[in-house]
């Protein structure tokens, strides 16, 4: 066996992919026999009833993959990571089924990252710079890891509102962080990473066109929440690696812009909800991008795909100006952009509604 493990990773990525890519067809039969679907509403765009536990399929391809081919590497903090995930994902599949109110399905989180950061240790020890900050105290690196971890977690699920849209995200983030993995030599995260890609790209096939299935907070929970971690490991694998991709500071100003669009789409929700809209910011409304482009004329696949396409263009362009600029101004620059492109569908949609041909995507035939 030991001659086969420089192949592990790749059969990790093939092993997750075919574990996620057979077990959906009979998730979806499983679904409409038993009536575990989703069913249209005012909100939602899909006409027909379609089952919203595609996450049972993700987590268990994934997971299953990961645990085999990285039997033979050692992390301490393994154990508190898989109970963290089977935590995040009985919570999703709970809300999937019968949901929860918001603020029961957040005490599953806390619960989670409480797990990860207390019990793993698993946390951001350093701002490796930005805003002048480097080591942190405990309480305050914990602290700031809770925010941290809820808020990535969170912006994976408010973002999985169209077809392939947080599947694609997670291809992103997860393929990203496997090159990095890769170049730094980190056998087990990239692992990891590369069970994560498979299974998104397996789901993407009855997801994107014409979707059959929904990943649901099973799945988009779980993948905000790999998506964190995958961040963290990283900036500390970069760290103490003699090979490292970046300067430590560099490192995460690149990480945060990997995830850039998630991060600013949930801020620009939020900040809506609370201070112009004066309420929870748990309430779903139509107010993502994902729901501006499709209003002003986009299909879910063309919707996505630009998204998708987007967020590669903006880790691109952080690579690039690495090279130009200190990271603080690529910090600064690329959220600038991020925040003001996100305005463009939603001026898009005032002008069509001044020229009267505005029509809202959930009343369109």
């Amino acid at each position: 066996m030991a001659q086969l493990y420089p192949y592990y990773p790749l059969l990790a990525f093939l092993s997750a992919f075919g574990i996620t890519y057979f077990s959906i067809p009979a998730i979806i039969r499983i679904s409409l026999v038993k009536r575990l679907y989703d069913l249209p509403d005012s909100r939602k765009l899909h006409a027909h009833r379609i089952s919203s536990l595609g996450g049972i399929a993700i987590f268990g391809g994934l997971l299953i993959s990961f645990v085999f081919f990285s039997a033979h590497l050692i992390n301490p903090t393994l154990n508190s990571v898989l109970v963290a995930l089977f935590i995040l994902f009985i919570t999703g599949v709970k809300d999937d089924l019968y949901p929860l109110t918001p603020y029961k399905k957040v005490l599953g989180q806390v619960l989670a990252v409480a797990v990860v950061i207390f019990q793993g240790d698993v946390r951001l020890i350093s701002l490796y710079g930005i805003f002048g900050v480097y080591d942190l105290p405990y309480l305050v690196s914990a602290g700031l890891s809770f925010v941290f971890f809820l808020g990535i977690i969170n912006s994976f699920n408010f973002i999985d509102g169209i077809n392939g849209l947080g599947s694609g995200m997670g291809l992103v983030f997860s393929l990203t962080f496997a090159y990095w993995f890769y170049y730094l030599d980190e056998s087990l995260f990239l692992i990891l990473a590369l069970c994560i890609s498979g299974s998104q790209l397996a789901f993407l096939r009855y997801n994107l066109v014409k979707a059959k299935i929904f990943m649901g907070d099973s799945g988009s929970l779980v993948l905000g929440f790999f998506a964190a971690l995958l961040f963290i490991y990283f900036l500390q694998a970069n760290q103490r690696s003699e090979n490292a991709l970046l300067l430590y500071v560099d490192s995460m100003v690149f990480a945060l812009v990997v995830i850039i669009l998630p991060v600013v789409d949930t801020i620009r929700v939020v900040f809506i909800r609370i201070f112009v809209m004066r309420r929870s910011p748990f309430r779903a409304d139509r107010n993502h991008l994902h729901h501006a482009l499709l209003d002003i004329g986009l299909e879910h696949w063309q919707a996505t795909l630009w998204l998708v396409g987007a967020n590669v263009l903006f880790i691109v362009l952080a690579w690039w100006l690495n090279a130009q600029l200190r990271a603080m101004y690529v910090l600064g620059l690329t959220f600038g952009l991020a925040l003001l492109l996100s305005q463009v569908p939603f001026l898009i949609k005032q002008r069509q509604k001044k020229n009267g041909v505005y029509q809202p995507a959930h009343h369109r035939p």
